[in-house]
């Protein structure tokens, strides 16, 4: 019990990449403790899940359809433990680095927003272009579509910043995400996991796009983090009293005040950060980034 507890409250107390992550290996168990109960008891899969699983998300629109919350649930959904395995290392290498950038809140608009784009490319592919179907299945499920995003849009944020590839080869972000690309655009036509492909340069494209806006000081994803807020209050069940330093209650005015003077402080540093590199900031600007960053 103490173990679900621990669990619950690293939830509810982390940041967004903390969340996403959760999510990622709380579905990934679910998914394969529902197979590995088919393979004891040789049943058959219920109509529900059925040998696609219904988690992932189909280019056929009457499934679609039927599947409707598919959209969203098939980026964090995994059934081979690889796959899930090399998502999850990317998302919190990458995750990390873009909340160093941009924030908590703005990795999950990314994370969604590159899922859905990813989805949407290979949608269109899949009904615009036969070759598509006759090449392979019309499902995709997983989170590399996301993870794309994120990377993509670090790499557009600061081309320049180097990384350890696998703890040796260092690689400026630039062409970690060429390279990635290139590999995507040169396995669609394999007809090896085709879609999935698809997917991750609508990902790629959406990644970029995303961060260009940014660098532009427009944030495309605000209206998808105010529902996250109303979503979130609305299962916590709990309305936060807002207090002053001297412990009487904030009007109104007062705190929204204060929250625009956080903002305009955030985005001074972002925009340093765009034009200078984060290590330019300094202690007390790395510090007041940080800590917003995890509300």
């Amino acid at each position: 019990m103490s173990f679900i507890q621990d669990i619950k409250r690293k939830f509810q107390g982390g940041d967004a990449l903390m969340r996403l992550l959760l999510i990622n290996v709380g579905v990934f168990l679910l998914i394969n403790i529902y197979l590995l109960l088919l393979f004891i008891t040789k049943a058959e899969p219920t109509a529900f899940l059925g040998d696609n699983l219904a988690l992932a998300a189909s280019s056929n629109w009457e499934v679609l359809l039927i599947r409707p919350w598919s959209v969203v649930t098939h980026m964090f959904a995994h059934v081979q433990f690889g796959h899930f395995l090399f998502n999850m290392i990317a998302l919190y290498f990458m995750g990390q680095l873009f909340v160093s950038l941009q924030g908590s809140k703005r990795l999950l608009n990314l994370y969604v927003l590159g899922g859905l784009s990813g989805f949407a490319l290979f949608f269109i592919a899949y009904n615009v272009f036969e070759v598509f179907r006759t090449i392979q299945g019309t499902y995709v499920l997983g989170a590399s579509a996301a993870v794309m995003a994120i990377t993509v849009a670090a790499a557009t944020l600061q081309p320049k910043r180097e990384i350890y590839l696998f703890g040796a080869i260092r690689l400026e972000l630039m062409w970690l995400a060429a390279i990635l690309i290139l590999l995507d655009l040169a396995s669609v036509r394999s007809g090896i996991n085709s879609g999935g492909h698809i997917g991750h340069i609508g990902g790629a494209i959406f990644g970029f796009i995303y961060a260009r806006q940014l660098q532009k000081g427009k944030e495309m994803g605000s209206w998808l983090t105010s529902l996250f807020e109303r979503v979130s209050r609305l299962f916590s069940g709990k309305r936060m009293k807002v207090v002053s330093n001297n412990g009487r209650p904030k009007t109104d005015e007062q705190f929204n005040l204060e929250k625009k003077e956080r903002q305009r402080r955030t985005d001074e540093i972002l925009d340093k950060i765009s034009r200078s590199g984060y290590d330019s900031l300094s202690k007390g600007e790395k510090e007041f980034l940080f800590k917003n960053a995890q509300k």
